[in-house]
Protein backbone atom coordinates (compact mmCIF):
# COMPACT_ATOMS: atom_id res chain seq x y z
CA UNK A 1 0.00 0.00 0.00
CA UNK A 2 1.98 2.94 1.30
CA UNK A 3 5.20 0.95 1.45
CA UNK A 4 6.61 3.50 -0.98
CA UNK A 5 6.00 6.18 1.64
CA UNK A 6 7.69 4.01 4.23
CA UNK A 7 10.58 3.54 1.82
CA UNK A 8 10.92 7.30 1.45
CA UNK A 9 10.94 7.72 5.22
CA UNK A 10 13.22 4.80 5.93
CA UNK A 11 15.71 5.52 3.15
CA UNK A 12 17.12 8.57 4.88
CA UNK A 13 19.70 6.49 6.68
CA UNK A 14 20.83 4.91 3.43
CA UNK A 15 20.87 8.10 1.36
CA UNK A 16 23.34 9.78 3.71
CA UNK A 17 25.89 7.04 2.82
CA UNK A 18 24.66 6.29 -0.71
CA UNK A 19 24.22 2.64 0.19
CA UNK A 20 21.54 0.27 1.39
CA UNK A 21 22.39 -1.52 4.64
CA UNK A 22 20.69 -3.87 7.06
CA UNK A 23 20.19 -0.92 9.40
CA UNK A 24 18.42 1.19 6.78
CA UNK A 25 16.29 -1.82 5.81
CA UNK A 26 15.36 -2.38 9.47
CA UNK A 27 14.36 1.28 9.73
CA UNK A 28 12.16 0.81 6.68
CA UNK A 29 10.52 -2.24 8.26
CA UNK A 30 9.79 -0.26 11.43
CA UNK A 31 8.44 2.65 9.37
CA UNK A 32 6.17 0.28 7.46
CA UNK A 33 4.90 -1.27 10.69
CA UNK A 34 4.07 2.16 12.10
CA UNK A 35 2.22 3.24 8.95
CA UNK A 36 0.36 -0.05 8.65
CA UNK A 37 -0.54 -0.02 12.33
CA UNK A 38 -1.93 3.50 12.08
CA UNK A 39 -4.04 2.54 9.04
CA UNK A 40 -5.39 -0.58 10.73
CA UNK A 41 -6.35 1.40 13.84
CA UNK A 42 -8.05 4.03 11.66
CA UNK A 43 -10.01 1.33 9.82
CA UNK A 44 -11.02 -0.21 13.15
CA UNK A 45 -12.21 3.15 14.50
CA UNK A 46 -14.34 3.85 11.43
CA UNK A 47 -15.80 0.38 11.00
CA UNK A 48 -15.56 -2.26 13.71
CA UNK A 49 -15.63 0.08 16.72
CA UNK A 50 -18.41 2.20 15.25
CA UNK A 51 -20.47 -0.86 14.39
CA UNK A 52 -19.63 -2.73 17.57
CA UNK A 53 -18.64 -5.76 15.49
CA UNK A 54 -15.90 -8.40 15.57
CA UNK A 55 -13.16 -9.05 13.02
CA UNK A 56 -15.67 -11.14 11.12
CA UNK A 57 -17.04 -7.91 9.66
CA UNK A 58 -13.78 -7.50 7.75
CA UNK A 59 -13.96 -11.08 6.53
CA UNK A 60 -11.75 -12.95 8.97
CA UNK A 61 -13.69 -16.15 8.62
CA UNK A 62 -13.13 -19.60 7.13
CA UNK A 63 -13.15 -19.44 3.31
CA UNK A 64 -15.32 -21.59 1.10
CA UNK A 65 -13.91 -24.36 -1.09
CA UNK A 66 -13.56 -21.79 -3.85
CA UNK A 67 -10.31 -20.88 -2.06
CA UNK A 68 -8.53 -23.66 -3.95
CA UNK A 69 -9.38 -22.51 -7.47
CA UNK A 70 -9.94 -18.76 -7.19
CA UNK A 71 -6.35 -18.02 -6.13
CA UNK A 72 -4.66 -19.86 -9.05
CA UNK A 73 -7.11 -18.33 -11.53
CA UNK A 74 -6.76 -14.79 -10.19
CA UNK A 75 -2.96 -15.06 -10.04
CA UNK A 76 -2.81 -16.38 -13.61
CA UNK A 77 -4.77 -13.39 -14.90
CA UNK A 78 -2.74 -10.95 -12.82
CA UNK A 79 0.59 -12.36 -13.97
CA UNK A 80 -0.60 -12.38 -17.58
CA UNK A 81 -1.49 -8.69 -17.44
CA UNK A 82 1.72 -7.87 -15.56
CA UNK A 83 3.87 -9.68 -18.14
CA UNK A 84 2.16 -7.94 -21.09
CA UNK A 85 2.36 -4.57 -19.33
CA UNK A 86 6.08 -4.96 -18.60
CA UNK A 87 6.77 -5.77 -22.27
CA UNK A 88 5.14 -2.51 -23.35
CA UNK A 89 5.88 -0.07 -20.52
CA UNK A 90 9.19 -1.32 -19.06
CA UNK A 91 8.45 0.11 -15.59
CA UNK A 92 11.17 0.99 -13.12
CA UNK A 93 11.78 -1.28 -10.18
CA UNK A 94 9.65 -0.21 -7.23
CA UNK A 95 11.51 1.87 -4.65
CA UNK A 96 10.58 -0.50 -1.83
CA UNK A 97 12.56 -3.29 -3.55
CA UNK A 98 15.67 -1.12 -3.86
CA UNK A 99 15.72 -0.43 -0.12
CA UNK A 100 16.79 -3.92 0.96
CA UNK A 101 20.37 -5.24 0.69
CA UNK A 102 20.90 -8.57 -1.06
CA UNK A 103 22.14 -10.23 2.12
CA UNK A 104 20.66 -12.81 4.45
CA UNK A 105 19.42 -10.09 6.78
CA UNK A 106 18.06 -8.03 3.90
CA UNK A 107 16.13 -10.97 2.48
CA UNK A 108 14.65 -11.83 5.89
CA UNK A 109 13.57 -8.23 6.44
CA UNK A 110 12.09 -8.05 2.93
CA UNK A 111 10.13 -11.26 3.56
CA UNK A 112 8.78 -9.90 6.86
CA UNK A 113 7.65 -6.65 5.23
CA UNK A 114 6.43 -7.91 1.84
CA UNK A 115 5.18 -11.41 2.60
CA UNK A 116 3.85 -11.02 6.16
CA UNK A 117 3.08 -7.40 6.98
CA UNK A 118 1.89 -6.11 3.61
CA UNK A 119 -0.63 -8.88 2.84
CA UNK A 120 -2.25 -8.73 6.29
CA UNK A 121 -2.45 -4.97 6.73
CA UNK A 122 -3.19 -4.06 3.11
CA UNK A 123 -5.99 -6.60 2.90
CA UNK A 124 -7.52 -5.26 6.10
CA UNK A 125 -7.56 -1.72 4.74
CA UNK A 126 -8.29 -2.30 1.04
CA UNK A 127 -10.53 -5.35 0.99
CA UNK A 128 -11.85 -5.72 4.53
CA UNK A 129 -12.56 -2.02 5.03
CA UNK A 130 -12.56 -0.09 1.73
CA UNK A 131 -13.88 -2.66 -0.75
CA UNK A 132 -16.47 -4.02 1.67
CA UNK A 133 -17.77 -0.52 2.44
CA UNK A 134 -17.92 0.48 -1.23
CA UNK A 135 -19.54 -2.81 -2.23
CA UNK A 136 -22.23 -2.38 0.42
CA UNK A 137 -23.09 1.04 -1.05
CA UNK A 138 -22.60 0.60 -4.81
CA UNK A 139 -22.37 -3.13 -5.46
CA UNK A 140 -19.35 -5.40 -5.65
CA UNK A 141 -18.31 -4.46 -9.21
CA UNK A 142 -18.01 -0.74 -8.54
CA UNK A 143 -16.54 -1.45 -5.14
CA UNK A 144 -13.89 -3.66 -6.77
CA UNK A 145 -13.07 -1.12 -9.50
CA UNK A 146 -12.78 1.87 -7.17
CA UNK A 147 -10.85 0.07 -4.43
CA UNK A 148 -8.54 -1.43 -7.08
CA UNK A 149 -7.83 2.02 -8.53
CA UNK A 150 -7.06 3.41 -5.08
CA UNK A 151 -4.88 0.37 -4.40
CA UNK A 152 -2.86 1.08 -7.55
CA UNK A 153 -2.51 4.80 -6.85
CA UNK A 154 -1.51 4.20 -3.22
CA UNK A 155 1.72 2.54 -4.32
CA UNK A 156 2.86 5.94 -5.61
CA UNK A 157 4.32 4.69 -8.90
CA UNK A 158 2.14 5.38 -11.92
CA UNK A 159 4.08 3.19 -14.36
CA UNK A 160 2.92 0.10 -12.43
CA UNK A 161 -0.61 1.37 -11.79
CA UNK A 162 -2.28 -0.99 -14.27
CA UNK A 163 -0.86 -4.31 -12.96
CA UNK A 164 -1.39 -3.22 -9.35
CA UNK A 165 -4.97 -2.17 -10.09
CA UNK A 166 -5.58 -5.53 -11.78
CA UNK A 167 -4.14 -7.24 -8.70
CA UNK A 168 -6.46 -5.16 -6.51
CA UNK A 169 -9.49 -6.10 -8.61
CA UNK A 170 -8.50 -9.78 -8.54
CA UNK A 171 -8.16 -9.66 -4.76
CA UNK A 172 -11.62 -8.10 -4.45
CA UNK A 173 -12.99 -10.84 -6.70
CA UNK A 174 -11.54 -13.69 -4.63
CA UNK A 175 -12.87 -11.97 -1.52
CA UNK A 176 -16.35 -11.98 -3.03
CA UNK A 177 -16.11 -15.57 -4.23
CA UNK A 178 -14.78 -17.07 -0.99
CA UNK A 179 -16.30 -14.68 1.58
CA UNK A 180 -13.03 -14.63 3.49
CA UNK A 181 -10.26 -12.09 3.88
CA UNK A 182 -7.87 -14.97 4.53
CA UNK A 183 -8.10 -15.84 0.84
CA UNK A 184 -6.94 -12.34 -0.06
CA UNK A 185 -4.11 -12.50 2.46
CA UNK A 186 -2.95 -15.84 1.06
CA UNK A 187 -3.08 -14.68 -2.56
CA UNK A 188 -1.35 -11.40 -1.75
CA UNK A 189 1.37 -13.26 0.16
CA UNK A 190 1.95 -15.63 -2.78
CA UNK A 191 2.15 -12.72 -5.23
CA UNK A 192 4.68 -10.89 -3.05
CA UNK A 193 6.66 -14.08 -2.41
CA UNK A 194 7.22 -14.46 -6.14
CA UNK A 195 8.42 -10.84 -6.24
CA UNK A 196 10.85 -11.45 -3.38
CA UNK A 197 12.18 -14.64 -4.99
CA UNK A 198 12.68 -12.88 -8.33
CA UNK A 199 14.54 -10.06 -6.57
CA UNK A 200 16.72 -12.46 -4.55
CA UNK A 201 17.60 -14.70 -7.50
CA UNK A 202 18.13 -12.18 -10.28
CA UNK A 203 20.93 -10.35 -8.46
Amino acid sequence: MLLSLAAALGSGAASSRDEVTATSAALLAVSALVIYGWQAVAAWLFSLRAAGRSLGLWGFRRPTRAFWWTIPLALSVTYGVTFAHDLVVHPEQQQIIREFPRTGTGIVLFVVVAVVMAPVFEEIVFRGFLFRGLANSWGWAWGAVISAAIFGIAHLQLDVFIPLAVLGFALAWVYKRTGSLWTCVAMHAIFNTVTVLAWALTG
